[in-house]
C-alpha cells in the first residue's frame, strides 16, 4: 500500500522507517494517521478498514495487527477511552495534515508569491494515489474527499500564478487539464485566459465553443455567467485581461491578530451508542466544503448534545484550525446574547479585546472576516431559535456548523438552506446498547429481556436511559428486573428517573425547562393531550380536547412540535413518547378542564365514527340513541381511511371509558363500529372492543347494552368456529334484547340463529328461526332487518333446492336493500340470487348478478365478500363450458380465500378448483385440495360442506381407479345430503355413484352403514 502521502512512517525516535509487514496492517495505521491524536474505536477502524460492522472475524484480527503496530511503535500507539485507540503524533510530520495546514496558509497569504509558493509545497506532498489497494466505504470516501481537495488547491495555485503573469509556464499544463476536465467551466476560464495572453484569441474563442457544446451535449446547460463574460471581453479584446504589469513591492502593513488554534471540545461521551446511520450522514453534510448549518432537533433528553460532542471528536482532524463548542443555553431562563457570544469566539481565535467591536452586525462580520478559508468545526449547543443562531454563521464555506436545538429551526432552513435532521429516540438494539456501556455486557446480557423491558420503561430516550443505568450501577445488587419493576409500578417513573442530590440529572427538569418557555395556551393544549389514550393524534382530536377551533390546534401543535415536546409522524398526525405522555397526563391531573375535555374527546370520537360508519358500516340493528349527521367525510374512501387510522384510537377510547366513565361512550362505540369490524376482519380490536364494552355495560346494568355486546360475540365466535362459545353468546343477546323490550334487536338474533344453524348445515331448523324474524321486522318497517332476513331465507332455499323461492326471497331483498339506500349490502344479496339463477340454469342472469357483485366488492371495499363471489363465477364459468375461464378465477377466489380467512368460503373454493383441476387432469392436486377442504368442514362442523367435499373425493378416486373409496365418499355424501334434506347435494351424490357403478357395473343402492357414518 502506498503511504507516501501520509509521510514516510518512521518509529516516534530517530531510527528510521519501519518494515509494516501485511497491507491489510499498513491500512489500520493509515486509519489511525487520518485520526491522529483523536481516539478511534475497535468499531470504527473495522469499519473503516474491512468496511463492514462487527461481530466478525475481522475484529480479532485487528485486534492482532494493532498489538504488531503497537509493538513497532511503543511510544505512538496508546489504548484510549471506551476501548478505542490513540495515535500520538505530530500533525507536522504527516502530510494530510500538512497539505492541509499549508493550503490554509497560502488562502490567507496576501503576496501573490508567497501564496504560489505555499500552494506549490503543500501540491508536493502529494507523490501518489491515497491509500491505494484500500476498498472499504470510508477510505473510498476519505480518498475522494482528499482528490477534491487537491483539485481545488490546483485551481487556486493556477489564479495566483495568472495574477502573476505566468500564463505561457502555464499553457501545456492547462492544455493537458482541459483535456482531462471537459465539463469544469473554472479550469475552461484559466485556460481561454492564458490562450488569450500568448495571443491566440481564435484559440481561446474555439475553446469556448467547445466547453459550450459540451455542457450542452453532457448536461443540457449553457455555460455559466463567468465563462460567459470572459468569452464576451476576449470578443471585445478588453485590455482588462492583458497580463499584469510588473509589481512593485508592497509597502509593509503591521501585521494581523495570530490565529489561535482552539479545540473546546467536551469529552466524548464513552458510552455513546447507536445512530450509526446518522453518524455517517453527519459526517458526510460537516465535511462537504461547501457547507451551511446542519441543525440536530428534537425532544428533551433524546440525545442531541451527546451526539455533537460525539461527531466533534471524529471531525477533528478535517478541522485543523480549530473545534469550537458554544453553549447557548437556550432552554434555560436566559439564552446568551448573540453579540457575547461572538465577543468570546473573537477573543479565542486571537483578536484582542480592544479590537473587538461594539455592535452585534459589526462583531458578526468580523467574525466572518477572521474564519475566512479557515476550516473550523463550530458547535452551537442547545440553540433558543433562529435569532439567536443567524449572527454566529460564517459567511465563507471551510467553516462547518453544527446547531442543536430543542425547536425544529425551520428559520435556519428558509434563510440559509441549513439541513434540518429530527433526532428521535433510539431503538431497541441502540437502547440496550447504552446499557451495556454503561453496566457492562455482562450483566446486561444476562437479562435480555428485562434490559429491553427497562429500554421500553425509559421510552428509549437516551436521557432516561443512562440515569436509570447510573442508579443501577450504583445499585450492583440489584437486578434489572427488580429496578424494571420498580420503574413499572404506579405514577411515579418520572419520579425515579434521577438521580438523588443532582436535580440536572432529572428527566422532569428536563421537560420542565421546554415546558416553561410554552405560551398559555400551548402548555393548556400539552397538558390535555396526556389525555389521549391513543398512540397518536390528529388536529382534529386536540381540537376537541381543547375546545378550539380546528385552525386552532393546528397552530397549538406547530409550536408544540417546534419546541421538541410533539413529533409531526404523517401529515395531520402527532406523537410523543411515552416519557412525555407520562409528563403531560401528570400536568392534566392539575387541570380544571381534565374531566369537560376528556368527555368533549369521546363526543368527537362518537359523532365522527357515527359519519364515518354511514358509508357502508351501518348494522341491520344498532342501540337506539340520537346519531350524528354530518358531512365530515366526502364519500366512503375518506370515511374508511379515517376508520382504519382511527383503528387503535377508538379501541383505545373505548377501553379508557369503560375503566372511568362515561360509561356508555364504551358500549355506543363498539356497538356503531361492530359492522366495520366484522366487515374488515378486524377480530383482534373488535373483541377488545366488545370486552370492554360489554364491562362498562354491566356497571350501569343496561340489558339492551349487554346483548348488544353479546351479539357481536356471537359473530365473531361463528366466525371463528367456536360453535359452543357462539350459541352461549347468540342466547345471552336474545335473552338480553327480549329483557329490554328491544325488537329490532330480537329480529337481528333470530337471523343470526338461523345463521348459525345455516352454517351446520341444518337448513330446515335455519328456516324456522329465519322465518320467525321476516315476521318479526316485515309490520315494522325495519328495511335493513328485513333485507338481511330475506336474504338469508333465499340462501336456505337455495341449499334445500327451492330455487324458485330463493330466487323471490334473493330478488325482494335486493328491492328491499335498494329502497333504503343501503347499496353496500347488496353485495351478499346479488351473490346468492346469482346461486338461485345458477340452480335454475339461467346463467346469462347469474353471470350479470355476480358481475354487479364483483363490482360492488370493488366499489365499497369489501374485500372479504370477494372471494365468495369469484367462487360463483367460477361454477358458472364450468356449467357454460368456460373450463380455461373457470379455472383461472377460481385460483384467484382461492388467494383471496386464504387472505380473508374465511373457513367457509374456503372450503367452497377449494372445492370448486379440485373439481376443474380433475376436468384438466390433474386429480392428485384436486385431492389435496379437497382433503384440505375436508378438515376444515369437519373443524366448523359444517356438514352441508362436507357432503360436497365427499362428492369431490368420490369424483377424484373414481378418475384414479378406486372405485370401492369412490362408492365410499358418494355414499357419505348421500347419507348427509338425506339427512339433511339437501335436495341438489342428494342428486349429485347420486350421479356420482351412477358413474362410478357404471363403470364397475354394480349399481345398487347405497348401504346404511354409510347412512350412519355420515350421522356421525
Amino acid at each position: 500500500m502506498e503511504f507516501r502521502l501520509l509521510g514516510a512512517v518512521q518509529a516516534w525516535t530517530d531510527a528510521g522507517p519501519v518494515e509494516l509487514g501485511p497491507a491489510r496492517q499498513q491500512t489500520v495505521l493509515a486509519a489511525l494517521l487520518v485520526h491522529a491524536n483523536s481516539p478511534v474505536s475497535v468499531e470504527q477502524l473495522v469499519d473503516r478498514v474491512w468496511g463492514e460492522r462487527p461481530p466478525s472475524r475481522a475484529t480479532h484480527t485487528l485486534y492482532s495487527y494493532v498489538s504488531r503496530l503497537r509493538r513497532l511503535l511503543p511510544e505512538a500507539i496508546n489504548r484510549g477511552p471506551g476501548g478505542g485507540y490513540v495515535l500520538t503524533a505530530d500533525e507536522a510530520r504527516i502530510d494530510v495534515h500538512r497539505f492541509r495546514r499549508l493550503l490554509g496558509q497560502a488562502r490567507e497569504a496576501e503576496d501573490e508569491a508567497r501564496a504560489v509558493a505555499l500552494f506549490q509545497e503543500a501540491l508536493a506532498l502529494w507523490r501518489a494515489e491515497p491509500f491505494a489497494g484500500a476498498d472499504t466505504p470510508w477510505f473510498n470516501a476519505v480518498r475522494e474527499t482528499l482528490r477534491k481537495e487537491r483539485w481545488a488547491a490546483e485551481l487556486d495555485c493556477t489564479d495566483r500564478r495568472l495574477r502573476l503573469g505566468q500564463h505561457a509556464e502555464l499553457l501545456s499544463v492547462l492544455a493537458e487539464r482541459s483535456t482531462l476536465h471537459r465539463l469544469d467551466e473554472r479550469l475552461a476560464a484559466q485556460y481561454m485566459l492564458a490562450l488569450y495572453r500568448c495571443g491566440r484569441q481564435a484559440d481561446a474563442l474555439a475553446h469556448y465553443r467547445s466547453v459550450r457544446g459540451v455542457l450542452a451535449g453532457e448536461l443540457g446547460i449553457d455555460p455559466g455567467q463567468d465563462l460567459r463574460r470572459l468569452h464576451q471581453a476576449i470578443l471585445d479584446g478588453g485590455a482588462e485581461l492583458g497580463a499584469p504589469a510588473a509589481r512593485t513591492p508592497a509597502v509593509p502593513q503591521p501585521s494581523a491578530a495570530a490565529w489561535v488554534v482552539q479545540s473546546q471540545l467536551p469529552p466524548a461521551p464513552p458510552d455513546f451508542a447507536g445512530r450509526d446511520g446518522l453518524v455517517d450522514r453527519l459526517e458526510g453534510l460537516l465535511a462537504s466544503p461547501a457547507t451551511v448549518p446542519v441543525v440536530v432537533s428534537g425532544s428533551p433528553g433524546v440525545g442531541k448534545s451527546a451526539l455533537a460532542v460525539h461527531l466533534g471528536h471524529r471531525l477533528r482532524p478535517l478541522f485543523p484550525d480549530g473545534q469550537w463548542y458554544v453553549r447557548l443555553l437556550g432552554t434555560t431562563e436566559r439564552p446568551r446574547d448573540p453579540a457575547e457570544v461572538l465577543s468570546g469566539l473573537l477573543r479565542a481565535c486571537g483578536l484582542d479585546a480592544d479590537a473587538i467591536p461594539e455592535t452585534l452586525d459589526d462583531r458578526a462580520a468580523a467574525f466572518r472576516s477572521r474564519v475566512a478559508d479557515r476550516r473550523v468545526l463550530l458547535i452551537l449547543d442547545d440553540a433558543a431559535d433562529a435569532e439567536q443562531v443567524r449572527p454566529l454563521l460564517p459567511g465563507t464555506a471551510g467553516v462547518s456548523v453544527l446547531v442543536t436545538s430543542r425547536p425544529d429551526m425551520r428559520g435556519l432552513t428558509a434563510s440559509h438552506g441549513a439541513h434540518p435532521v429530527p433526532l428521535t429516540v433510539l431503538e431497541q438494539a441502540e437502547a440496550q446498547d447504552l446499557l451495556a456501556g454503561v453496566l457492562g455486557e455482562q450483566r446486561v446480557a444476562a437479562e435480555p429481556q428485562d434490559a429491553a423491558r427497562l429500554a421500553e420503561l425509559c421510552a428509549r430516550l437516551p436521557l432516561a436511559l443512562r440515569i436509570a443505568a447510573a442508579n443501577l450501577a450504583a445499585r450492583p445488587g440489584t437486578s434489572l428486573a427488580a429496578y424494571a419493576q420498580e420503574l413499572s409500578e404506579g405514577s411515579r417513573r418520572l419520579a425515579r428517573l434521577s438521580i438523588a442530590g443532582d436535580r440536572q440529572a432529572a428527566v422532569r427538569t428536563a421537560f420542565d425547562h421546554s415546558h416553561a418557555a410554552l405560551a398559555k395556551g400551548v402548555a393548556r393544549l400539552f397538558a390535555l393531550l396526556g389525555l389521549h389514550p391513543g398512540p397518536d393524534f390528529t388536529a382534529e382530536a386536540a381540537a376537541a380536547l381543547s375546545g378550539v377551533p380546528e385552525s386552532e390546534a393546528e397552530q397549538l401543535l406547530d409550536e408544540l412540535a417546534t419546541a421538541g415536546l410533539v413529533q409531526r409522524t404523517a401529515t395531520d398526525r402527532f406523537q410523543f413518547h411515552d416519557l412525555l405522555r407520562l409528563y403531560a397526563q401528570e400536568l392534566a391531573e392539575a387541570d380544571p378542564d381534565r374531566a369537560a375535555a376528556w368527555e368533549r374527546l369521546c363526543a368527537w370520537y362518537l359523532a365522527t365514527a357515527d359519519a364515518a360508519t354511514a358509508f357502508g358500516y351501518v348494522g341491520s340493528v344498532q342501540l337506539p340513541r340520537t346519531r350524528t349527521e354530518s358531512d365530515r367525510f366526502a364519500d366512503r374512501h375518506q370515511a374508511l381511511a379515517w376508520l382504519e387510522g382511527e383503528r387503535a384510537h377508538l379501541v383505545a377510547v373505548i377501553t379508557r371509558a369503560a375503566e372511568s366513565g362515561p360509561y356508555p361512550i364504551a358500549w355506543q362505540l363498539a356497538d356503531q363500529l361492530r359492522p366495520y369490524f366484522y366487515r374488515r376482519r378486524h377480530y383482534p380490536e373488535w373483541e377488545s372492543a366488545m370486552t370492554a364494552g360489554l364491562r362498562a355495560a354491566r356497571r350501569q346494568d343496561d340489558a339492551a347494552a349487554q346483548a348488544a355486546m353479546h351479539h357481536g360475540f356471537f359473530l365473531m365466535r361463528q366466525h371463528a368456529g367456536h360453535i359452543q362459545e357462539a350459541l352461549e353468546a347468540v342466547h345471552l343477546a336474545l335473552k338480553g334484547y327480549r329483557r329490554a323490550g328491544f325488537a329490532p334487536g330480537e329480529t337481528a338474533i333470530l337471523t343470526n340463529l338461523a345463521l348459525h344453524y345455516g352454517q351446520r348445515g341444518q337448513m330446515r331448523r335455519a328456516l324456522v328461526w329465519q322465518e320467525q324474524a321476516t315476521a318479526l321486522a316485515r309490520p315494522r318497517g325495519r328495511a335493513i332487518s328485513l333485507g338481511r332476513g330475506l336474504n338469508m331465507a333465499g340462501l336456505i332455499h337455495t341449499y334445500l333446492g327451492e330455487f324458485d323461492l330463493a330466487l323471490a326471497r334473493t330478488t325482494e331483498s335486493i328491492e328491499t336493500m335498494r329502497s333504503a339506500g343501503q347499496e353496500s349490502l347488496l353485495i351478499s344479496p346479488f351473490i346468492n340470487r346469482a346461486i338461485a339463477r345458477h340452480g335454475l340454469g339461467q346463467y346469462e342472469e347469474a353471470l350479470a348478478d355476480i358481475t354487479e357483485a364483483l363490482r360492488l366488492c370493488e366499489e365499497h371495499q369489501q374485500r372479504h365478500s370477494v372471494a365468495g363471489a369469484r367462487e360463483v363465477l367460477a361454477r358458472i364459468h364450468r356449467d357454460t363450458g368456460r373450463t380455461d375461464l373457470a379455472r383461472t378465477g377460481a385460483e384467484a377466489a382461492l388467494a383471496v380465500a386464504r387472505e380473508t380467512g374465511d373457513p367457509s368460503n374456503l372450503s367452497d373454493c377449494l372445492t370448486t378448483l379440485a373439481g376443474l383441476l380433475l376436468l384438466h387432469g390433474r386429480p392428485d392436486t384436486a385431492r389435496a385440495h379437497l382433503t384440505e377442504a375436508l378438515h376444515l368442514t369437519r373443524r366448523c362442523d359444517a356438514r352441508h360442506q362436507q357432503a360436497e367435499v365427499h362428492i369431490g373425493l368420490a369424483h377424484v378416486h373414481r378418475d384414479l381407479g378406486d372405485a370401492p373409496l369412490a362408492t365410499d365418499h358418494a355414499e357419505l355424501a348421500l347419507a348427509i345430503a338425506r339427512e339433511l334434506e339437501l335436495r341438489p347435494t342428494e342428486l349429485r351424490a347420486l350421479a356420482v355413484l351412477g358413474a362410478v357403478g357404471w363403470v364397475t357395473g354394480d349399481v345398487q343402492e347405497p348401504t346404511g352403514g354409510a347412512q350412519e357414518r355420515a350421522r356421525r
